[in-house]
């Protein structure tokens, strides 16, 4: 990711182009949108659905720059009803909206042990109405069946190793949630395993009604009404490891963010508290005091653990202060965030720089969990990467978790892939049903959400400078529709095939030379459909796109 990058005189933003690219007028002979896949709470077959639910659907257009503008929904008691002149249950009516996710009930009470049919159609950009969906049904009051987790990603490269890796680590994710969705509680693992994974869950599969119900189950276990369980069904005592506390934090931050669901944060906001001030008040110096049983990371103390997840959950509760309403906690989140680094500083940090704790592990959650100055970061990741060039990867499974993300965050991300082809049998047991899928799809293919839910979506492929790897092609069907990026090295060239879904807008990060032009499907930036140029240097070009398939060329 450059991040950093320098804009050309020429640059805009973002926001800036996407005003430009979509005030540009669509033929009027454009096809409508099509709607599909309607759920209720996030569930492709809902049967606990009440007042309080809400609705989601995707829609889809083979042609560029399509989007909503308006939606109406009816629901009725009975198919024979569900028309716009019988609908007993909603009418909403032509709503003005280009909203499609987390829409709640607006209709009759509809009782409880009812099944109620319900279907939808939407406006265009042209103001053109589409076909209604094909109908849906849910139930309501009863207890909701999960349904199979379907795959929604896909990952191909020229690596066989890679390949053979994400094949693998995505096996052992769908045994989990097999065995959980079958009625096994403690499948899908406890806390720190959920923690490491959850990300993977969702990139790999279709698992928020999973993850909801995982972090149900753990409320239902909770013990002293702040402690999360060590393990699902079991009467846990208090003293147990903070990796799987934090959980109940930790995992409603990807929930959020790959969903687009903010009611899970504001249901769960007074929970975040609670368990925040009880970590406080146990450790008011912030000295990583024991919480429960304590917590050693691969080798390393205690104090040094839990005061590095102190640091990265504190984090993830600021950023959930967003979605959850709560704007002023974040100050007080902020002021433990900035007093954690004092106190980590001071203990672990030499004053050559260097931590005092050597493992590779123990750099790498220090590193994750944004507790060192960026004084202090240059002198650990000089430290880190020297160690794993020169004796390759010394992790577990929570080192393992967090080495890819931070290799390629700070800029080596030719290591982090000759690190992944070059694993041993036994290294790779540490990396599969981790995080390592996700990163191959997220980094080696750069599909992420730019905007909770997806609503933006970044796509910013990593791509080594080596000969490591010469193309990669991943999907991932995401709540607001389906994303993929084939990149493919072409000599000194690139050619990049990306497809953004129709309602969404995108940010599109590629590496170019000096010299360099780029096109996209045979015409310049300028000339080309939907499409606005951000910025460029001799690093990187960042483009502006509507929804459509675009097939740039760098050369």
């Amino acid at each position: 990711m450059n991040q950093g990058m320098r804009s050309s005189s020429s640059s805009r933003s973002f926001w800036q182009s996407l005003l430009y690219i979509t005030s540009l007028t669509i033929p009027a002979v454009a096809a409508p949108l099509k709607v599909s896949d309607l759920r209720v709470d996030f569930h492709p077959s809902a049967t606990k659905a009440s007042p309080k639910s809400t609705f989601s659907w995707k829609i889809s257009s083979d042609e560029r720059g399509k989007r909503q503008t308006g939606y109406e929904i009816i629901a009725a008691s009975s198919a024979e009803r569900l028309t716009q002149e019988k609908a007993d249950l909603w009418k909403s009516g032509k709503v003005n909206h280009s909203q499609r996710n987390m829409i709640k009930w607006a209709g009759k009470d509809p009782g409880i042990k009812k099944t109620i049919h319900w279907k939808v159609r939407v406006w265009d950009e042209n103001k053109e109405a589409g076909a209604w969906s094909e109908p849906a049904t849910f139930e309501t009051g009863l207890h909701n069946k999960l349904p199979k987790a379907a795959r929604v990603s896909t990952f191909e490269s020229s690596s066989e190793s890679l390949n053979a890796l994400y094949n693998e680590s995505v096996g052992v994710l769908e045994d989990r949630l097999t065995k959980f969705t079958e009625g096994e509680e403690g499948a899908l693992g406890n806390g720190a395993q959920v923690q490491r994974s959850a990300r993977a869950l969702l990139f790999n599969f279709d698992a928020t009604p999973h993850l909801l119900e995982w972090i149900h189950l753990m409320d239902k276990y909770r013990v002293a009404d702040v402690l999360y369980p060590a393990a699902m069904g079991t009467d846990v005592p208090r003293s147990h490891s903070t990796a799987n506390s934090d959980a109940g934090i930790s995992v409603t931050h990807p929930l959020w963010w790959m969903s687009g669901n903010n009611l899970v944060a504001k249901e769960r906001w007074a929970d975040f508290e609670k368990y925040l001030i009880a970590r406080y008040e146990a450790d008011k110096l912030y000295k990583g005091l024991q919480w429960g049983s304590g917590y050693e990371l691969e080798g390393t103390p205690s104090r040094f653990t839990e005061l590095a997840y102190f640091g990265l959950v504190t984090r993830f509760a600021r950023e959930l202060s967003r979605p959850a309403e709560q704007p002023l906690n974040v100050f007080r989140f902020q002021d433990y965030a900035a007093r954690i680094k004092n106190s980590f500083g001071e203990q672990f940090v030499g004053e050559d720089g260097v931590m005092k704790i050597p493992s590779q592990s123990a750099g790498l959650l220090a590193l994750r969990s944004a507790i060192l100055s960026p004084e202090q970061q240059k002198p650990v990741i000089t430290a880190l990467v020297e160690d794993i060039t020169k004796n390759g990867p010394k992790v577990g499974l929570e080192g393992a978790n967090f080495l890819l993300p931070v290799l390629t965050l700070t800029n080596h991300h030719d290591l982090a892939v000759k690190t992944l082809i070059n694993l041993t049998p036994q290294q790779m047991n540490a990396f599969a049903g981790n995080g390592t899928s996700e990163w191959l799809i997220s980094m080696l293919g750069g599909i992420d959400a730019q905007l909770a839910g997806f609503a933006s979506i970044r796509i910013a492929p990593r791509i080594p400078s080596d000969d490591s790897l010469t193309w990669v092609k991943t999907s991932y069907d995401s709540i607001s529709g389906k994303i993929s990026c084939h990149w493919e090295k072409q000599g000194d060239g690139l050619k990049a095939v990306i497809e953004v879904p129709a309602g969404c807008l995108a940010q599109i990060y590629l590496p170019k030379k000096k010299g360099q032009s780029v096109t996209e499907g045979g015409k310049s930036l300028k000339e080309a459909s939907s499409v606005d140029l951000m910025s460029e240097n001799d690093t990187t070009v960042a483009i502006a796109a509507q929804s459509g398939r675009y097939e740039f060329l760098i050369k």
